[in-house]
């Protein structure tokens, strides 16, 4: 027992541990790196005029769990299949994107009325572009018009009536 513990062998598994350590190291960085090389020829290609393969390449990107890599490519693709990854911001940004990209009006007055979504005063300045009848509010919104935008809206529904 005396003999296992030796200076000798106890060098030995320190440097075959620090060797692992490393190795572990060097592979889950490889890794990472993989998605992140995707990502800048991603973002290299949005200023090329050569686009070979994007479709593909933001469909990989798409489909990874990490959101700090797929965001961009959920964005650029006007994806909501993925959702439940993001941060509420992110996800509001998505959802807003597709209504707008869409043209959806249902979708964009349904973000308009919603409270808790973020850009709801965004959705509602596109839904009043899509169609000015689109214009309708209670008596207790008039008294808390603080969008320049709506107040301008208003002003220009009360003048066609």
């Amino acid at each position: 027992m005396e003999k296992l513990v030796t200076k000798r062998n106890i060098s030995l598994i320190g440097i075959v541990s620090i060797l692992i350590v490393v190795t572990s190291f060097f592979i889950i960085q490889n890794n990472n790196k993989e998605d992140e090389k995707l990502f800048d020829i991603f973002l290299a290609n949005l200023y090329n005029e050569e686009n070979t393969n994007i479709d593909e390449k933001l469909y990989y990107l798409s489909s990874l769990d990490k959101p700090n890599v797929s965001f961009f490519s959920d964005l650029k693709l006007t994806s909501i299949e993925n959702l439940d990854r993001y941060k509420k911001i992110d996800k509001d940004i998505l959802l807003l994107k597709k209504a707008i990209n869409d043209l959806d009006e249902d979708m964009i007055k349904s973000l308009s009325l919603d409270d808790n979504f973020t850009f709801n005063e965004i959705a509602k300045i596109y839904l009043y572009n899509l169609n000015i009848n689109n214009y309708e509010f209670s008596e207790s919104e008039k008294d808390n018009l603080n969008n320049f935008f709506i107040k301008a809206v208003k002003r220009l529904s009360n003048e066609k009536n």
